[in-house]
Formats: structure tokens, C-alpha cells, sequence
């Protein structure tokens, strides 16, 4: 009578671990962990991309919108994940802390590369006025932070100085954002935007590089400008100044202060659009300080998000968000202290 029942219950047992998954397989859980697990899901690789304006040498200021756009930590390290940081110009001049703000910048790029995320900075005219030598808007604290003026000449040298090393590879005059936006510090203009992003910034670099400041076209002039290079009498009349403005993509405001008028404008606005392929202009450059708010001009097509940050300009915070919807559109947010709003 044993050795039956033995036999089944040999049978039972067998039958039960050929039922058990293999090492390959996934273990059985309880339902409760296996919905918990199943929604732990990783973040979005395409997160969102934050820009803040012309900084100047405030490092508290610098510190807080960057904290507003919750891309800095409390112990100024970078919180921002896959998100990109986009600051459009003039960190340096009318303010002490030179140093200290490019020093933060240079760590939170390589924080923000091992996190998946990106911190993209864009050439001000007054990087390219100190990179060249133009110098009247340095403070005393300034000069004084870096042991003087000669030792703070000689760290601005891109071929030698350890600042001007650091600015010349990680700076450009334009960046273009996921084909969706482009940032440039000054107002872009169509003549400009028809040569292209990748063009304009082979055309800085090597100004930059050659210390070609006073003449090259890219840091004073107009797209039209450039071409008419070619021409011997154009060339003249440049050398004259009336072909070679201020409306280089570093210094033009003509949108921001729309002097051709609002329909004139957009006009412009539109054919940089579709030169570039983009959906709007981010420019900083022109503070707009007497409101400290994001000028939103062209039904959104044109931005300034050079609202005052530091305190030498009245210390007004704001920052730009830009979200990559599913739908291939960006919903765009303007941050301030008192919440957030849509633009």
C-alpha cells in the first residue's frame, strides 16, 4: 500500500518543479509588486530645455534663476537630468564675479553631460568685447579677482588663457535646439540666417581665432555685408561703415525694438524661420528691465529672455521652459518667482 502512494507523491513533486520557471525565466511574484513594477518606468530622454539671459558677473542672481528653473541644486550642482541649459551671452562685465559664474557654467557642463543632459552657451558681445579687448564695462572687483589687469588679459587669451581656452571650445554665435528653436544673443537677421547655423559659427570661430574683432562682418555687420566682401566697392563703402552696422548677430536689436514697426517685424521673424526651419527666435541681449518679464512678440514666433537677472540691471528673475510635446509641437513657458506661465 506505500510504495503506491510513495510513487504518487514522487509524481506530485516532479510534476511541481517542472512547473517552476527556469533561472531564465522571471521570478513569481505577488501581484501588488508585479504592478509596481511593471509602472516603474525610466525617464523621458528628451527632457525639457530651460535658457536664461545675460547674466553679468552676478553670481547670487546667476544661482537663483538658475534654481528657479530647477536646473541647480541647493549646493549649486546640476539637477536638471536630460534636460538642456541654453544661456544666451554676456555672462562677464558691469559685475564682480567673472570668474565664479564661467567656473560654474564649465562644472555643470560636465555634470549635465554624465546626467544625459546638455548646458549649451552662446557667444554675447560682450564676450567677444573682452575676447578682443574692449574692456570698459570691467569692474575694479573684477580686474582684482583675477590678481590684476595684466594677469586677467593674459587668462582671456583663447590660444593660451585658461578662461579664453574655455570660452573659444565650449561657446558659438547660434545653436539651433532639436530643429525646433534657434537662440543667438543679439536679433537674428534673414541675411544671417540664410548662410546657416553650422556657417555662422565656422565664421566666429575663426575670427575668434585669427583675433579678427574689429573687422569681421559676423561680430558688426549684416548678412548682406558678408557677400558684399567680394566686391571691391562694396568693401569700400564698408570700410566707410555704411554697409557694416551694428547688426551682426551678437549686437542687432531691430526686432526687439521692432524699428521697422510690428508687421515689418514679423515679417523678418518669418523669413528667419523659414531659413532655419525653426519655430521661433530666442534672443537676449536687449534688457527688459522695466517690466523684468519675457518680451513675446510675432504670435510667439520671437522672444528676449534678457529680463535684467543681475542685480546691476535691477535683479528681475526669469527663465524660458520649452516642452517637446508627443504631437511634435513645444508648449513654451515663461518662469518667474510667482509661478509659471504659459507664452
Amino acid at each position: 500500500m506505500l510504495r503506491p502512494i510513495l510513487i504518487l507523491a514522487l509524481m506530485a513533486l516532479l510534476i511541481l518543479y517542472l512547473r517552476q520557471p527556469s533561472s531564465k525565466s522571471s521570478p513569481i511574484l505577488p501581484k501588488a509588486v508585479r504592478t509596481s513594477i511593471k509602472h516603474q518606468q525610466p525617464p523621458p530622454k528628451n527632457g525639457r530645455t530651460v535658457a536664461v539671459g545675460d547674466l553679468h558677473s552676478d553670481l547670487e542672481q546667476t544661482l537663483a534663476v538658475l534654481r528657479l528653473a530647477k536646473v541647480v541644486d541647493a549646493d549649486s550642482n546640476w539637477s536638471g537630468g536630460y534636460d538642456t541649459l541654453v544661456q544666451t551671452g554676456d555672462i562677464v562685465d558691469r559685475g564682480p564675479d567673472t570668474i565664479a559664474v564661467y567656473n560654474l557654467f564649465d562644472k555643470l557642463r560636465k555634470q549635465a553631460k554624465d546626467a544625459g543632459g546638455k548646458v549649451v552657451n552662446v557667444y554675447g558681445n560682450h564676450e567677444v568685447m573682452n575676447l578682443g579687448g574692449d574692456l570698459r564695462y570691467v569692474t575694479e572687483e573684477d580686474y582684482a579677482s583675477f590678481g590684476g589687469r595684466q594677469k586677467r588679459k593674459e587668462a582671456w587669451d583663447v590660444k593660451t588663457g585658461w578662461l579664453g581656452k574655455q570660452i573659444y571650445d565650449n561657446f558659438n554665435i547660434t545653436h539651433v535646439q532639436n530643429g525646433h528653436t534657434v537662440f543667438s544673443h543679439g536679433d537674428m537677421e534673414p541675411e544671417w540666417a540664410r548662410l546657416g547655423a553650422e556657417t555662422l559659427n565656422l565664421l566666429s570661430r575663426e575670427a575668434i581665432w585669427k583675433g579678427d574683432f574689429r573687422n569681421a562682418p559676423i561680430f558688426h555687420g549684416t548678412g548682406k555685408c558678408f557677400l558684399a566682401l567680394t566686391k571691391e566697392k562694396e568693401r569700400e563703402e564698408d570700410e566707410n561703415g555704411s554697409i557694416c552696422m551694428e547688426f551682426g548677430p551678437i549686437w542687432s536689436r531691430t526686432h526687439a525694438t521692432q524699428e521697422d514697426g510690428m508687421e515689418e517685424t514679423c515679417k523678418s521673424v518669418d523669413a528667419v524661420k523659414k531659413a532655419l526651419g525653426v519655430n521661433r527666435l530666442i534672443s537676449g541681449h536687449t534688457p527688459q528691465y522695466r517690466t523684468g518679464k519675457i518680451l513675446s512678440i510675432c504670435n510667439g514666433g520671437y522672444m528676449v529672455i534678457d529680463v535684467g537677472i543681475s542685480k546691476y540691471y535691477g535683479g528681475h528673475l526669469a527663465a524660458l521652459e520649452i516642452i517637446e510635446n508627443d504631437d511634435g509641437t513645444q508648449s513654451v513657458y515663461a518662469l518667474y518667482p510667482g509661478g509659471k506661465r504659459l507664452v
